[in-house]
């Protein structure tokens, strides 16, 4: 099973039959405050804390005064069963909260709010689109005749959205939010107009281009990228799609980098409340160790090149600032890796009218400023990839308040919640 960073340490404390009743102790070891910090417990964990798991019915985890805190079980492992209750808290600096966990039946348990989502529907704008929770785009498809959802894969959380074009380009891209609510199940419809142009919601807000566009993937071989893409089939899986947490799979076999036939899986992750994503690489057929490229598109950056900083001691951050939305306003995006995976940064190639406006079943990558990490065969390579709009918030305006945001974040992911059962 994979593990997130966010994954807590937990000690469990065998306490007598006649002491009270178990809880969780969460504790914010960090000297500031943290919100919708996520949490995440295994099924493995509960059952220490409350002993046989009712099989029919759903944890629910309550505060000392009795309120429920927006949780969900998720199946990992898709067997039927879930394997991890997760859940996000506010917290003060150094703040101690305790919880308990008691279980419900599911029509009894509270709805809380919808804060994740991920998306991908079938049909045409005409006839509208059917959402799926698995699907495998045909060999070959180039995004011509359209037959998917805004062309693409969809993830948002209360504060951003972003999506994968689900054919061979797979460059990701950006949607910035004015809103709180869901609105991936809506884009791309008849009813809701183009989301080229500026709406009560949001818009898209990135030219993607031939680029690898905000956090797509490559391999970096022999000063080259090997574009994620055009490959023999491409498969999309949901894992989880909850009110803090959705998780899904793209799924890629027969990645032709430099004549080696390679199969690889990324997961996504999205919290709530968080302006990034997690991404989670996996590659099969690796005879050595590898550098995964992560790219951030560059084709409109007017002042300001991409920079890199020490975002913490654990990690380092690879990011653009200027005002490079389709919006004309101020756009942020960076990379947050461990800083001992990193391994190369640089540009990709520029490339001539021709090549960017030639065949989209082998585009090369242009226009993208890029970080490599250490990957090893069937090894797990983590990043994040941040974006926040001026639009949404006037403070993305200013870089510094963008490079806080990616510092404070490395803290927080450098120090989980701490959980102890007892």
């Amino acid at each position: 099973m994979i593990k997130y960073s966010f994954v807590v340490a937990v000690m469990a404390t065998v306490l007598s039959a006649c002491s009270s009743s178990p809880v969780i102790e969460l504790t914010n070891e960090l000297s500031e405050a943290r919100k919708d910090a996520p949490v995440v417990l295994t099924r493995a964990e509960i059952k220490k804390l409350v002993g046989e798991i009712p099989s029919a019915k759903l944890p629910l985890v309550t505060d000392e005064a009795g309120k429920a805190i927006a949780s969900q079980v998720d199946d990992i492992d898709r067997d039927g069963k879930w394997d991890e209750l997760a859940l996000v808290c506010d917290f003060a600096a150094k703040e101690v909260k305790k919880f308990n966990v008691d279980f419900v039946d599911a029509d009894k348990a509270p709805k809380f709010t919808i804060r994740t989502n991920v998306r991908l529907g079938e049909g045409t704008k005409e006839d509208g689109f059917k959402g799926v929770d698995q699907a495998v785009s045909p060999k070959g498809y180039t995004g011509v005749p359209f037959k998917y959802q805004a062309e693409s894969v969809s993830w948002e959380n209360d504060m951003m959205g972003f999506r994968n074009y689900f054919d061979c380009r797979n460059a990701k891209d950006l949607f910035g939010k004015l809103a709180p609510g869901m609105i991936m199940d809506k884009i791309g419809t008849v009813e809701s107009g183009s989301y080229h142009d500026l709406s009560d919601w949001g818009m898209d807000v990135l030219h993607v281009g031939p680029s690898l566009g905000s956090g797509g993937l490559a391999m970096f071989h022999k000063d080259s990228l090997y574009r994620l893409g055009s490959t023999n089939k491409f498969e999309f899986q949901v894992i989880s799609r909850g009110p803090v947490r959705s998780v899904f799979d793209l799924k890629f076999e027969g990645w032709n980098v430099d004549g080696k036939m390679l199969n690889a899986t990324e997961r996504i992750t999205i919290w709530a409340g968080k302006y990034w994503f997690q991404s989670d690489v996996t590659v099969n057929g690796l005879t050595e160790d590898a550098e995964l490229a992560v790219g951030i598109v560059t084709s409109y950056l007017k002042d300001n090149k991409p920079f890199s900083f020490k975002a913490s001691k654990e990690y380092t951050a690879i990011a653009t600032h200027d005002l490079q939305s389709m919006n004309d306003d101020y756009l942020g995006m960076g990379i947050l890796l461990k800083t001992d995976e990193k391994r190369s940064e640089g540009d990709a190639p520029v490339l001539s009218e021709s090549k960017i406006k030639g065949d989209r079943w082998n585009q090369p990558v242009g226009q993208t400023h890029f970080v490599s990490q250490k990957i090893s065969n069937n090894k797990l390579a983590t990043h994040y990839f941040f974006a926040a709009w001026e639009h949404e918030n006037k403070k993305w305006a200013q870089q510094n308040n963008f490079e806080d945001l990616l510092k404070s974040q490395a803290e927080e992911l450098s120090s989980p919640v701490v959980a102890i059962i007892k």
